[in-house]
């Protein structure tokens, strides 16, 4: 048996796109012009210390919506005062003046940020958006070391997927220096960014923030495409020296725990389909979620004479120029296939089971000016605060939103106050963007609350819709015939190809793998199928040493996966450092603990606008429990897993 391959000397470095280059007075002067004001503002009281920018009038006004409120909502004299104070602030960073205030407290963040984002921060936010600024700021800053760790002599560990999980853990192993390989079913790295090929395919979260906080990009748009995505991703594992322990065209297919030894054998097919078992000390599932596609078994599926496909296995070269097209579907994949084809195809049908909240982002997919692309490179102080202002517009501040108020009395449609005023917020834009389409309106306006499914960001999709050449059919589809498709009441649309953007298997993780714990227990018996449960998302009882990334209940309701794909890598890290540190080769969460947690889990889901009964939601498995998001707080989960709680741990 085959283990993982010898550790070779390789550091973490910040993306070669990342590039500090300086910028002359007058590029600062241009790039200051369209950057985001209160960001600006920061960087000057960061830069001066000088406490009158905290004040009125340089104080910005809270923000609507998603966007980026680039103004603050200030006056135009306000404005200017704090561009022309942030060109001098910007050139004495770029001269090497340190800033007077260089690592802000967390005290002081709070207060920073409460003014940045003109509303009350708490207290609580402090310890970890102070961290998180430095990592953006002064990636090399002392408080961000993390403890040295001593591995024993042949450890090791196998890491499986390349996608962010992976690339999140391949960056902390390499820094701890232990043995270990990953394996990856596809031909290169990216994970989701590799597989979806589809026109359109890109990111619903700002590019910026659906970054890694060690390798920084220079992003072309707001929203980044799927090929600059998958490259980032494929340069960034290659920095942190994960591609040399790749083994590419390598797909696992079980995973068994082995209680003499207290390791892992891992069963793999090569590339030339031969058989293989690995062994390894510690096993991090780092598979993802939504790779698994679903299509409806509907009659007829095989008599269908022209090409059909999920959207995730888009097949390559294909042309869709003056084809009748049949997209199956209304989530995230079809929002962005249907206005990347409408204007290409002959005919275009949508159907639809129900419609969608979407919301609008006035930079969706726009493209980012080069001034500003060289400012975010040159000014990490800049860049940490545009950061920092994503990370909360679309983070925490979107929890409030989704928490019932239990006397709220319209549960109906909202599930409070706040929920509510985003409800009327988006049937506006949405009720402007139809336009005379009346007839459209019942179609696609939605009857549940906001925030109940993922919310979509729009890129044209009313606009696709209004074309003449387009049709959304408010219905399911029954079967297939040889020439088309059948809705539900009988209806024959005729189709050249049929497009199934049906989703995934969200509620079943791992589902890929056959793991087997402690006394041959499967992770499929353990979870009863489609009802996962563990320890913070991360560890199963009874499946020592066996981590996940991206396990259930760990996806962020709202806020950035990248984000707690490294809160969840720096944990399994706290956790192998007090394994090595105390000479134990197994550990697995307790079932005490994990029950505790879920029964927590469960009741704060209870309050949450993701158990509402107006709507399905892959958020939730066969019997209605949520399973793929966390109902937390984002620091509430990073508080929980901020320090290895191995109390909370079998020890074997």
């Amino acid at each position: 048996m085959q283990t993982a391959s010898p550790v070779t000397s390789a550091t973490a470095t910040e993306s070669s796109q990342f590039n500090p280059d300086r910028l002359s007075e007058s590029e600062v002067r241009t790039a200051v012009s369209i950057a985001n004001v209160p960001a600006l503002l920061m960087v000057v009281y960061q830069m001066t210390g000088d406490g009158k920018w905290l004040e009125q009038p340089y104080r910005p006004t809270r923000g609507k919506g998603l966007g980026d409120h680039d103004s603050g909502g200030l006056t135009e004299e306000i404005q200017e005062e704090i561009r022309q104070a942030a060109v001098h602030a910007i050139l004495d960073f770029q001269a090497g003046v340190k800033p007077a205030i260089e690592a802000p407290t967390a005290e002081q963040t709070v207060r920073m940020i409460s003014v940045c984002m003109g509303e009350p921060v708490a207290d609580q936010y402090g310890p970890m958006l102070s961290l998180e600024l430095a990592r953006r700021a002064a990636p090399n800053a002392p408080e961000l070391a993390l403890p040295p760790v001593d591995p024993p002599v042949g450890f090791n560990v196998i890491v499986i997927g390349t996608g962010v999980a992976g690339i999140a853990a391949a960056h902390q192993l390499e820094d701890m220096g232990i043995d270990y390989i990953i394996l990856e079913k596809q031909p290169e790295a990216g994970g989701n960014w590799w597989q979806n090929t589809y026109p359109g395919a890109g990111v619903d979260t700002p590019s910026h923030l659906y970054s890694f906080s060690f390798a920084k990009n220079d992003w072309n748009t707001h929203f980044e495409l799927r090929n600059e995505l998958q490259e980032y991703f494929g340069r960034v594992l290659k920095e942190v020296g994960g591609n040399e322990r790749v083994r590419y065209n390598t797909e696992v297919l079980a995973a068994t725990y082995d209680e003499t030894s207290r390791g892992w054998h891992v069963e793999v097919r090569n590339a030339d389909g031969s058989i293989e078992t690995l062994r390894s000390n510690v096993v991090i599932s780092a598979v993802g979620v939504l790779n698994r596609p679903v299509t409806p078994n509907l009659p007829g599926m095989e008599s269908f004479r022209g090409t059909s496909f999920h959207s995730a296995n888009w097949p390559e070269g294909l042309e869709v120029e003056g084809k009748r097209v049949a997209i199956v579907g209304t989530g995230a994949s079809s929002m962005q296939i249907t206005p990347a084809i409408a204007d290409r195809v002959e005919h275009l049908t949508v159907f639809q089971r129900s419609p969608q909240w979407v919301a609008p982002f006035e930079k969706f997919r726009m493209p980012i000016p080069t001034e500003l692309r060289r400012l975010l490179q040159s000014c990490s102080l800049y860049h940490s605060w545009y950061w920092i202002r994503l990370f909360w517009q679309f983070g925490d501040k979107v929890i409030e939103s989704l928490r019932v108020d239990p006397e709220w009395e319209h549960p109906e449609r909202s599930v409070n106050a706040r929920n509510d005023a985003h409800r009327e917020y988006f049937t506006r834009y949405i009720t402007a963007q139809v336009g005379d389409r009346t007839d459209l309106l019942d179609k696609v306006m939605p009857d549940y609350p906001p925030f109940g499914k993922r919310i979509l960001l729009d890129n044209g999709w009313y606009e696709a819709l209004r074309r003449d050449n387009v049709d959304l059919v408010n219905e399911s589809v029954a079967a297939v015939t040889e020439t088309g498709l059948v809705s539900a009441s009988g209806a024959e649309i005729d189709a050249d190809i049929i497009v199934w953007a049906t989703g995934f298997e969200a509620a079943r993780f791992v589902s890929s793998l056959d793991v087997r714990g402690v006394d041959g227990l499967s992770l499929r018996e353990a979870w009863n199928d489609d009802d996962p449960r563990a320890y913070l998302g991360v560890s199963v009882p009874q499946f020592p040493n066996f981590f996940m990334l991206g396990g259930p209940n760990s996806f962020p309701g709202s806020g950035s996966f990248m984000f707690f794909m490294e809160v969840q890598m720096r944990y399994i890290r706290g956790l192998l450092t007090k394994m090595f540190e105390h000479d134990i080769a197994a550990i697995d969460a307790r079932t005490d603990a994990t029950e505790e947690y879920n029964e927590l889990v469960d009741t704060t889901h209870d309050r949450t606008v993701w158990t509402h009964r107006g709507m399905s939601t892959y958020y939730r498995n066969s019997r209605g429990r949520v399973v793929f998001v966390m109902p937390f707080l984002n620091v509430e989960y990073w508080e929980m897993t901020r320090r290895p709680d191995l109390e909370n741990y079998t020890v074997r």
